[in-house]
């Protein structure tokens, strides 16, 4: 199984399938309990989980935008993969990075997604597919992001 393979799988279980599922489990106590109020305080929380994964998620795949001069910033990048010791798993010269970290106490990993074009670089670091399933970080998407756009303003 190719990397974009393995994200896509990852991608349609977190944004659809577990959603779906916690729907149809808020669906059956509803219907279980024959719709008193009882039940409408057990839906609730599942409906709250199936939303909250949907649209974590969804920002968790959204990529953001770095302003830059254009010149080195694939260099820039490769350099603070290496002094971060970041696995680089796919790389076309000037135009994509892909880049997986290691784990930490507070991920257990994440999988960065740089992609260059002339004046910006889109950025997206995530929970990685390779690792354990997970949906938060705890604030290292924001620290790889932060690193990589002072790296790519520093010059």
């Amino acid at each position: 199984m190719d990397i974009e393979d393995k994200i896509k799988k990852q991608d349609r279980f977190f944004l659809y399938i577990l959603p779906a599922f916690f729907i149809g489990l808020s669906a059956y106590v509803f219907i279980m309990l024959e719709f008193d109020s009882l039940s409408l305080i057990m839906v609730v929380p599942f409906l709250l989980m199936a939303i909250s994964f949907h649209f974590k998620h969804k920002a968790n795949i959204s990529f953001r935008k770095i302003q830059s001069n254009g010149e080195g910033d694939y260099d820039k990048c490769i350099a603070l993969a290496h002094s971060k010791g970041w696995e680089i798993l796919a790389t076309e010269k000037k135009q994509k990075i892909v880049a997986h970290t290691s784990g930490t106490w507070r991920s257990w990993g994440e999988l960065i997604i740089i992609n260059f074009f002339e004046n910006c670089l889109l950025v997206n670091s995530r929970p990685s597919p390779f690792k354990k399933a997970s949906i938060v970080t705890w604030g290292k998407n924001r620290i790889n992001f932060k690193a990589i756009e002072a790296v790519v303003k520093s010059g």
